[in-house]
């Protein structure tokens, strides 16, 4: 019993083991590709489904379906849909560069009525892609304190956050989730996704 007991945990702990590697180099391609397709269905997805929102929320502002009410509607989802086909463009982009600034942007919250509106500081990176175009990135405060300028960083199509070319400390970023997790755990603590391969993502970016 105990024999077979032990041979069970040993088993268990084999598969833990193996499913917590790092992934290969044509895993880490087949993972990237898959994200980026689920990415955009999930995308589209959710402004299919915001659009009867957005009709029902006119609907109920104007009291009837009217011609009013069809162009706001219009309106409304033809920017919402050139909102989200922008995001989709910038997020399609696969670049490496510097980062040649980290910056707390400035961001007034505007608050009903009387009342003060309150200001909120976000972090931003400023950087500077190898064709010369400038690229500015919304940051995490645990990000802003990863980066330094001067860092060569690359940013691989279908994912959103960027990391360093040459990793020079004990963590790294989830690409999916935008966290700092320990070199060689194999998955995110926070997101589950799997480690991939670093030097793989650096030639897709490229």
């Amino acid at each position: 019993m105990s024999l077979r007991s032990a041979g069970s945990r040993s088993s268990s702990a084999k598969k833990a083991s193996l499913n917590s590697a790092p992934l290969t180099p044509e895993q880490t391609k087949t993972w990237v590709q898959t994200y980026g397709r689920h990415s955009r269905i999930y995308a589209w997805g959710f402004f299919a489904l915001l659009m009867p929102v957005i009709l029902g929320v006119i609907w109920w502002e104007m009291g009837e379906i009217n011609e009013d009410v069809l162009y706001s509607f219009g309106f409304a989802a033809v920017v919402t849909f050139l909102l989200a086909k922008w995001s989709r463009k910038q997020t399609a982009k696969s670049w490496i560069g510097v980062v040649e600034e980290l910056f707390m942007k400035k961001v007034r919250v505007r608050r009903d009525g009387d009342q003060h509106d309150d200001i909120s500081y976000k972090p931003m990176a400023r950087i500077r892609t190898d064709n010369g175009k400038k690229s500015t990135q919304h940051l995490s405060q645990e990000l802003f304190e990863y980066f330094r300028p001067g860092d060569r960083v690359f940013k691989v199509s279908g994912l959103e956050v960027p990391e360093k070319v040459t990793l020079d400390g004990d963590r790294r970023v989830c690409l999916a989730c935008g966290s700092l997790y320990s070199q060689g755990i194999g998955t995110c603590p926070r997101c589950r996704a799997p480690e991939p391969d670093h030097e793989t993502l650096v030639s897709l970016a490229g």
